[in-house]
């Protein structure tokens, strides 16, 4: 989808198509279940439901194809059924769908009382499950979900693996990124099979992030190459794991550097804005442009753009990301690290206003109830809100996470 796009055009012609078939839909009509919308047909066949007025908001549209003959407007699929779920939203299921929730045993409950747009996994969640048990739970947390949930997992290969070390779901841990390099058509193959046999629908992979000492905290994770050579195994991996139906992430934007791990502390990055565009900013460019459609957001305070708050509050390292022509899921690092905690006293609004669209956190309910709290006070719009959502439900869609 192209920045900036605003959702005029499209509403024009989706108001003067509704009123042309003499629909009459009222915001107080029954909302729809997941398998209605599902069910509802195109614009053009009179299906489409009307829209609240917080949806009716600057949400990014993929700009509608132009037919020389009739001049008429076609409106993209993927938009206009993530509308239709945007609009029978209520409040709650929005707010929740901008959080990635640590996985719990009571994920049932906690789903059906704050409608977590998806859900991270860690090795022990893996260790005693098998292929069937895992599609058991996701079953169960799809059936209390207007739009099922991500299952995510940092699936890298190398030192972090959630799944491979497990042999009910892989012979063999999945390689380091350097050793997956040297063939990406077999590792993505390899890393696709040990994802789905996981039940994982979301990868919080791979790392675009170069290093140029070995001895630097993220080097072991990255390619181990230059910049240039970095971007071109990051896009043939996205474009390897599209292929095979995977959702991807790139992560740790602006690039990590030589910088400490900010799982415990913080760290200070001093690099130039020109050192992060010639080199750092290249995997991620060639990530997007192959169409990766999520990047992560590391927690380092970069000074280049804003040296008081780390990467992930700061909306001058946000902004640079969209300037690089991404305009999909912006989703942070784990909220809860300790990187995080003395830059913020309101750490999931800030972060959510800074640009993200999902946060990435171990306490969903505390995330969730400061998200309800900014919305309430008016710390944060609702068409903000329905920004973040539109991205996620459209992501969703497409890569079929319904």
């Amino acid at each position: 989808m192209k920045n900036n796009i605003k959702l005029s055009l499209f509403l024009i012609i989706l108001f003067s198509l509704i009123f042309a078939g003499g629909c009459n839909f009222s915001e107080e009509s029954t909302p729809l279940t997941k398998s209605e919308i599902n069910s509802q047909q195109s614009i053009s066949e009179g299906g489409f439901l009307s829209e609240p007025e917080s949806v009716v908001s600057s949400i990014p549209v993929t700009e509608p194809a132009v037919t020389t003959e009739e001049q008429t407007t076609v409106p993209d699929p993927l938009d206009e059924k993530a509308l239709r779920f945007l609009s029978r939203m209520s409040l709650e299921e929005k707010i929740g769908q901008v959080i990635l929730c640590r996985y719990a045993d009571n994920a049932g409950e906690l789903q059906g009382k704050y409608h977590f747009g998806g859900y991270t996994l860690y090795a022990k969640d893996f260790q005693n499950e098998t292929e069937n048990s895992i599609k058991e739970k996701k079953t169960v947390l799809s059936e209390l979900s207007l739009i099922a949930p991500f299952i995510a997992a940092d699936e890298e290969g190398g030192s972090v693996v959630r799944i491979s070390k497990f042999s009910q779901f892989s012979e063999s841990p999945l390689p380091p990124l350097k050793e997956g390099a040297k063939n990406i058509s077999e590792f993505a193959a390899k890393m696709a099979d040990i994802l789905k046999k996981g039940g994982v629908n979301l990868n919080l992979a791979p790392v675009a992030d170069t290093a140029e000492n070995e001895y630097d905290y993220i080097y072991d994770r990255t390619c181990g190459l230059g910049w240039e050579e970095t971007g071109d195994v990051i896009s043939e991996l996205v474009s390897e794991l599209k292929g095979r139906g995977i959702m991807c992430c790139l992560k740790h934007f602006p690039g990590y550097g030589s910088n400490v791990d900010t799982h415990t502390g913080i760290a200070v990055d001093n690099r130039t804005e020109n050192d992060f565009i010639t080199k750092d900013f290249i995997p991620f460019k060639k990530g997007i442009e192959a169409g990766a459609p999520m990047v992560m957001v590391n927690h380092n305070i970069v000074t280049a753009y804003n040296g008081t708050v780390p990467a992930s509050l700061a909306p001058e390292v946000h902004k640079a990301l969209r300037e690089l022509g991404f305009d999909g899921i912006i989703v942070t690092d784990d909220l809860g690290m300790g990187a995080i905690a003395e830059y913020s006293k309101d750490p999931y609004a800030d972060a959510f206003l800074a640009g993200n669209d999902l946060l990435c956190t171990s306490d969903g309910i505390a995330c969730y109830n400061a998200l309800m709290k900014g919305i309430t006070s008016g710390k944060i719009s609702k068409n903000r809100l329905d920004e973040s959502v539109f991205r996620i439900l459209r992501a969703k869609i497409s890569y079929g996470i319904q």
